[in-house]
């Protein structure tokens, strides 16, 4: 490389609004956006500030308006129009469950409105639109100037809110008064007709968002219209991107929000790997590299300074990651900056000096970003943080609720009383929940030596213990003032060794040591009748954790009070290559794995399968054995699956324990994420090429013997 230029931002803008052209050529299709755009199953997508909402905004948009016969409405209100929105609910005063109730009609409507306006430009739908006295009275109420939805709506509804009527009285005749449940049915009618698929993006809600019970509603009645506009009309595929603290706001004034919605909800999640591959095509773009190795690229854009100073390797580059929050926007302006110190002293590569310096600056922004982003649903973060200064980062439960404890003196809140109620209702133990659910504290894994961060809002899953060890995140060290700042070369080498970081997600995760026990477990269940209900329970066991992501929902005998008990059923997400391919080839929405605690089957069990596989069930199977062959057997096995599918359409896939615990060990790594994927369409090539493809083993048979008479 040559001598770096000093430029501010080499790696792009760290927001996605002023980078498109760097999305445009580096964007990184993590698992949550190929699961936006490949399924319906998830409609909302919640994140913390900075972890590539607007960028997975700005690229479906893109991707879908490229698509034939589709349209996009993207819905990104300014604070303005979503205060003028607010105005709308004054007459139900303050009432979340009318407020909610209203805000869902009020969405809904306005997203049909906003896709018949299309439709009534289209040339195939408006002549139609004519004949239809619903859609041409709404739509000349309804506006076509480009003011927005928001802007729209308000215009549109507010006299009707105005009749001096109950809140009960307008919720009950508000659907009657914008001919609602009339303009659905002409909508389905329409867009059959003009054969459209709409793509709805919605956004920066958080604008103008005030946190009350109020703003909780409305946004509350957006999810809720869109989950039921998603889930009622085929050809429309609505989003709405949710900053967590929103999310959680919805959470705390409506109990239920949690139960009902949580099903629609996909979190962004990023790790390591993908944070390497969004860093590495930024730098191979920025300094024209032309390396397609992640790892390569980052070791050619290093250095190291020494022992403990290493900034090239995997290691090096974890330690970057423990100044963020596993954020892209975090980790480019942390490297923006480093490579900009780097360029000031005429150097072509960063090392861990230009990162801790940087890191230095960006320490009080973070903490400041985490106690604003939170301070409305979490009045009390300030001050809890501020428990912590002066200290060292890493302490026992114990001690950590001791800090805490302190709050409990009325000095301590000042004019802050809305923190001190807030505080008053956690309690300290609350409050250590709350700090690691906004993944300022880390808890210790004593399996796997490690301290486990959250970042995406999620509660520890068991109890606190006062001999637990916390750790506070390394990116707020330096904005404390903590005894261990990661800034000197013996402190720095003693945190890389002993502070190892993992962030954890909602995303269901592989854990080593969970695979490793699975694993050794089969060793324990022997082979017939008296262990079967053990063998079940393992392949059950197996099937969640090698699955997952794949598939949801496994339960073991889901219908075992019928005649027809299945062994185990899971649901299709349709999320991967493979299982899309289960669903469209063998329309098999609830995958059925039949578990048989022996080695040889034959005709009773394909045709137990056989009485399976309708309805939703579809046209395949999984029967699961004891088997150390993984090839299916010439003879009987084979003619049975050849018979079931060429007579009845059926395939019956033979699968072993041992298959399952193969994939179970290649899980152990974190990079091996597509191996399940691989190995099943490995598997349903094999079946379609080479089982369904040849005659008959006993034809063969009888074949060669007559030939040699």
């Amino acid at each position: 490389m040559q001598p770096a230029s000093i430029r501010a931002n080499a790696l792009g803008e760290h927001t996605a609004e002023y980078d498109t052209k760097n999305l445009d050529d580096s964007f990184i299709e993590t698992p949550e956006y190929r699961s936006i755009l490949e399924t319906k199953d998830r409609c909302v997508v919640v994140g913390r500030r900075g972890t590539g909402k607007s960028a997975m905004f700005w690229k479906l948009n893109k991707f879908w308006s490229q698509q034939k016969s589709s349209h996009v409405i993207q819905i990104a209100p300014e604070d303005y129009q979503t205060i003028g929105f607010r105005g709308l609910f004054s007459s139900f005063q303050g009432k979340y469950s009318h407020i909610r109730a209203a805000a869902r009609i009020i969405w809904k409507y306005s997203i049909l409105m906003e896709m018949l306006n299309h439709l009534s430009k289209s040339y195939k739908t408006r002549n139609l639109i004519g004949e239809r006295r619903a859609v041409s009275e709404n739509l000349k109420r309804w506006g076509n100037d480009a003011a927005g939805m928001i802007s729209h709506a308000t215009v549109r509804i507010a006299p009707l809110l105005k009749k001096g009527e109950t809140a009960e009285g307008l919720i009950g005749g508000l659907p009657q008064l914008l001919d609602l449940h009339q303009l659905e049915q002409d909508f389905e009618y329409l867009v059959h007709e003009a054969k459209i698929n709409f793509y709805i993006l919605i956004d920066r809600l958080d604008e103008g968002f005030e946190n009350d019970e109020v703003g909780a509603a409305i946004v509350s009645g957006a999810v809720t219209a869109i989950s039921d506009i998603n889930k009622r009309y085929q050809t429309v595929r609505p989003v709405l991107f949710l900053r967590d603290n929103v999310n959680r706001s919805i959470s705390r004034f409506d109990p239920d929000y949690t139960r009902n919605i949580e099903g629609e909800i996909l979190r962004i999640h990023w790790d390591q790997f993908q944070l390497l591959n969004l860093v590495s095509r930024r730098l191979d773009k920025a300094f024209d590299l032309n390396i397609q190795n992640d790892q390569k690229v980052w070791d050619r854009c290093t250095a190291d300074e020494g022992q403990g100073r290493e900034l090239k390797g995997r290691d090096g580059f974890r330690k970057c990651l423990q100044f963020t929050l596993y954020r892209p926007r975090d980790l480019l302006s942390l490297l923006n900056q480093s490579f900009y110190q780097a360029g000031r002293e005429d150097r072509a590569t960063i090392i861990l000096r230009d990162v801790e310096q940087t890191a230095k600056t960006i320490s009080e922004t973070r903490l400041e970003d985490l106690q604003k982003e939170y301070s409305a649903i979490f009045p009390s973060v300030a001050q809890a943080t501020r428990c912590f200064a002066n200290g060292s980062p890493e302490l026992t439960s114990a001690d950590a609720l001791a800090k805490l404890d302190a709050l409990s003196t009325t000095a301590q809140w000042r004019d802050d009383p809305q923190g001190q109620q807030d505080y008053l209702i956690l309690k300290s133990e609350g409050l250590l929940r709350a700090l690691y659910s906004v993944g300022f504290l880390g808890i210790h894994d004593p399996v796997s030596n490690t301290f486990a961060f959250c970042h995406d809002g999620r509660s520890p899953d068991k109890e606190f213990q006062p001999t637990d060890r916390v750790l506070i995140h390394p990116c707020y060290w330096i904005s404390l003032n903590l005894t261990r700042n990661a800034f000197t070369a013996d402190e720095a080498e003693q945190i890389n060794d002993e502070y190892e970081i993992k962030v954890t997600s909602q995303t269901p995760e592989i854990r080593a040591t969970r695979i490793g026990s699975i694993i050794a477990d089969l060793g324990t269940i022997s082979e017939g009748r008296d262990d079967s209900e053990d063998f079940e329970l393992w392949v059950e066991n197996a099937i969640q954790t090698v699955f997952a992501g794949h598939l949801d929902n496994v339960e073991r005998k889901p219908n075992g009070a019928n005649t027809q008990r299945r062994d185990v059923v899971a649901l299709n997400l349709c999320r991967t290559p493979a299982f899309t391919r289960i669903h469209n080839d063998y329309k098999s929405r609830q995958v059925i794995f039949e578990v048989k605690n022996y080695r040889d089957i034959g005709r009773d069990e394909y045709r137990q399968m056989l009485s399976y596989l309708h309805d939703r069930y579809g046209d395949i199977g999984f029967i699961v054995t004891r088997d150390e062959d993984e090839n299916l057997h010439a003879g009987k096995e084979l003619d049975w699956v050849r018979e079931l599918y060429t007579g009845h359409k059926k395939l019956v896939v033979r699968i072993t324990a041992k298959f399952l615990q193969k994939l179970l060990g290649k899980l152990r790594s974190p990079e091996k994420h597509d191996v399940v994927d691989k190995a099943v369409n490995s598997l349903l090539d094999q079946y379609e090429r080479r089982y369904l493809g040849i005659q008959s083993s006993g034809a063969s048979k009888t074949s060669k013997q007559r030939s040699s008479k």
